[in-house]
């Protein structure tokens, strides 16, 4: 079976109303589909929870790396809640926390979760990384928007990308990446040059369950795509 590699926007999963459970279940349903055909990689972000705590750490801590493994316990208490709410897949029974596990892992299982491993690198660059591990040429993207833009979201002008070469993925990315710890964008400079690196086809896609499974059976959908 070919592996399809997934980062999980912690947005998807940690909300201020808190765990988006509903969709937790609607993404295991639809995964579910895919046994026997594919094995899923998934890669969960920190999302409100990872922001609220980053935020009110500042006050106390001025070490972006100290920030980015707060961040990253996060992302994987966010990986351990998705992970239990699989249980009746064929799921790795732990949150990998290194590359040579998630080989392993991958091998033995159909669907594995991980959450952030290294400081300064979020959890796009880590996914990112899965699909060069596992040798997947498809990543796809979740987040709350299926879009990447020419410049700034919150710019009037701005247009939504919907197939671009990495090189443009790249440009864009480096515009809002900061480095910092709890950052929020929907796709970061290391990532894109990975992806660049790796020729690993990006599909962004948003909550709409239609629109993932097209993504996941490489079809037209709505949301960018990066080749």
């Amino acid at each position: 079976m070919d592996t399809i590699c997934m980062s999980l926007g912690g947005s998807m999963v940690s909300r201020k109303t808190g765990v988006n459970v509903s969709y937790i279940r609607r993404l295991a349903k639809l995964l579910k589909k895919y046994a026997g055909k594919h094995k899923f990689i998934i890669t969960v972000g920190g999302g409100y929870a990872s922001r609220l705590y980053i935020s009110s750490s500042r006050q106390i801590i001025t070490n972006e790396a100290v920030l980015d493994e707060i961040a990253i316990a996060i992302t994987r208490i966010n990986a351990l809640i998705v992970k239990d709410l699989f249980s009746d897949m064929d799921v790795y029974p732990n949150v990998v926390t290194e590359l040579g596990e998630l080989k392993m892992a991958n091998k033995a299982n159909s669907v594995v979760f991980l959450g952030g491993l290294l400081p300064g690198i979020s959890t796009d660059a880590v996914a990112t990384l899965t699909c060069e591990v596992s040798g997947s040429k498809t990543l796809i993207n979740i987040s709350e928007d299926a879009y990447i833009y020419d410049r700034p979201p919150e710019n009037k002008n701005a247009k939504k990308l919907e197939t671009v070469s990495h090189d443009r993925m790249i440009e864009v990315a480096a515009i809002r990446d900061t480095r910092r710890a709890g950052s929020n964008f929907v796709f970061d400079l290391v990532a894109a040059k990975l992806a660049k690196r790796g020729n690993i086809e990006v599909r962004f896609v948003n909550d709409d369950m239609h629109q993932l499974e097209l993504a996941i059976d490489g079809k037209m959908h709505k949301g960018t795509t990066v080749k």
